[in-house]
């Protein structure tokens, strides 16, 4: 009988592989940089990274029950079909499954990997629990994922939940998907960080270029939570506005679809407060009372590891229909 799951996040940065057991406990994992390789390279990086963590665990094919993928960019979850990748180019219309299938011999499964990250956040984390809820990946790029009364609410084409690209500003910035103001456009971690750098060039007295020692591009989100820990007064902006603009299109998320938990998770989530604390205040300022009175704003509990547990969670929930 197989005793463990491979679950791979491929993420705008860094993709990560783990081998799970049952229960969704991490056995070992492996990570690299995404933008190191092209298309086929980084599908066989992945297969390669797997067979290493095989090997160096002595685990057989045999007890491996099969491969999980989240991936950011639009999936036809039905066919393993990846239309493209929002934040890494190159990628259009990719045969994930089938490719992945064929090197491997695993069933592979390969979804969205914010709804990857909602089912490890709702089996084990901070949606435990509930059957109504929003999940929120604050990152590269911002992605989200809807659950209705405890199953992933995918639409008609399998590419619901882009919360990203909820429009604030129809005149606003171009955003990587081709629309302009979306909340990617003013959140997304390059575009946050330019918006800072921008301010920096005006003369503010901020404390951020001491801390980058003059150096812009070594601006980070880790930075400006340091900075504003510190009482920085355009750290703190910065971030308020950032909260602020997530409380927003929330708000619309809200008022539509009555969540009783929104999970928000992803790198900048780690800012904690300087993030929650603006978008609570929006979200009490300007959603419906109903709707505001039932909803909790959490942070996600499984950390970085979210994206493979969640993979893994995605095998074991469809195993059963692939076998049938």
């Amino acid at each position: 009988m197989a005793r463990y799951i491979i679950g791979v996040d491929v993420g705008g940065t860094h993709t990560k592989v783990a081998i799970l057991n049952l229960r969704g406990r991490i056995i070992a994992k492996d990570s690299f940089l995404t933008k190191r390789y092209k298309k086929d390279a980084l599908i066989k990086a992945i297969s390669s990274a797997s067979d290493g963590l095989i090997k160096q665990n002595k685990i057989g094919k045999k007890d491996i029950l099969g491969l999980g993928i989240g991936v950011p960019g639009l999936v036809d979850f039905k066919k393993g079909l990846v239309f493209y990748f929002v934040n890494i180019p190159g990628w259009k219309n990719a045969a994930l499954k089938k490719k992945f299938e064929s090197i491997t011999g695993l069933a592979t499964f390969v979804d969205n990997d914010v709804n990857v990250m909602a089912l490890g956040e709702m089996t084990f984390g901070a949606g435990k629990g509930y059957a109504n809820a929003v999940c929120l990946t604050l990152g590269t790029g911002v992605g989200g994922a809807v659950i209705i009364e405890g199953s992933l609410y995918r639409g008609s084409g399998w590419v619901a939940g882009e919360i990203g690209h909820i429009q604030l500003n129809e005149k606003g910035p171009l955003c990587n998907c081709g629309n302009s103001g979306c909340l990617e456009a003013y959140v997304g971690r390059e575009y946050f960080l330019n918006d800072v750098r921008k301010s920096l060039k005006k003369g503010s007295g901020s404390i951020i270029g001491k801390l980058a020692k003059g150096r812009p591009r070594d601006i980070t989100p880790e930075l400006l939570t340091r900075a504003a820990a510190a009482g920085d007064t355009l750290a703190k902006k910065k971030w308020k506005e950032m909260g602020e603009h997530i409380g927003n299109a929330l708000v619309g998320v809200i008022n539509l679809l009555n969540p009783e938990v929104i999970i928000i998770g992803g790198g900048i989530a780690e800012t904690g407060r300087f993030i929650f604390d603006p978008v609570r205040r929006t979200i009490r300022k300007r959603a419906m009372k109903v709707q505001k009175r039932t909803v909790k704003i959490v942070k996600a509990k499984l950390g970085n590891d979210a994206g493979v547990i969640g993979a893994a969670e995605l095998v074991k929930k469809n195993i059963k229909a692939y076998r049938s």
